[in-house]
């Protein structure tokens, strides 16, 4: 990174709070499920939750799945529309792409986001595909850039889980 842009990352950023990310391995078919399990977490903890996918038919997806995932638990969830009432936002929202909600502290990926959006929320949950190498080649680098940045980052391990 150039040295003026990181000046203006650093004078940018100190002004916010750090963010953690959650960098958490899993191969392919399992990663709605234990997006569903991390959401429900977070949930639980009484924190706001915004899940971000890349289309519509992803996000109806992720909508069943919450109803359905866990027979024990509910998890109140909305897919965002861009003419509801800000009022009506239910703790856990799914938003198709990049969609800044005032109120939301966690961000739990889907879909690829930025690190300027990861910034606006304290904890960030991101995926780890390990049977896909594109993807996982896609997270080395989102996890050297934040590494430079100074963000928090915590490598939750498959077998961890």
């Amino acid at each position: 990174m150039p040295d003026q842009l990181r000046i203006y990352a650093e004078l940018y950023w100190e002004k916010m709070p750090p963010s953690q990310i959650y960098f958490v391995e899993t191969p392919s078919e399992g990663q709605r499920r234990l997006l569903c399990q991390w959401v429900e977490r977070f949930y639980e903890e009484g924190k706001r939750v915004q899940v971000v996918v890349d289309s519509t038919m992803a996000a109806q997806h992720l909508d069943q799945m919450l109803w359905t995932f866990s027979q024990e638990s509910f998890v109140p969830h909305s897919i965002f529309a861009f003419n509801k009432s800000s009022d009506l936002i239910e703790p856990v929202v799914i938003t198709v792409g990049e969609v800044l909600l005032e109120g939301f502290e966690v961000l739990v990926c889907d879909a690829g986001v930025t690190l300027d959006f990861m910034r606006n929320y304290s904890e960030v949950v991101h995926f780890v595909l390990r049977d896909d190498p594109e993807k996982k080649q896609e997270s080395r680098l989102l996890w050297q850039s934040a590494r430079e940045l100074g963000l928090v980052l915590r490598h939750v391990p498959y077998a961890s889980r």
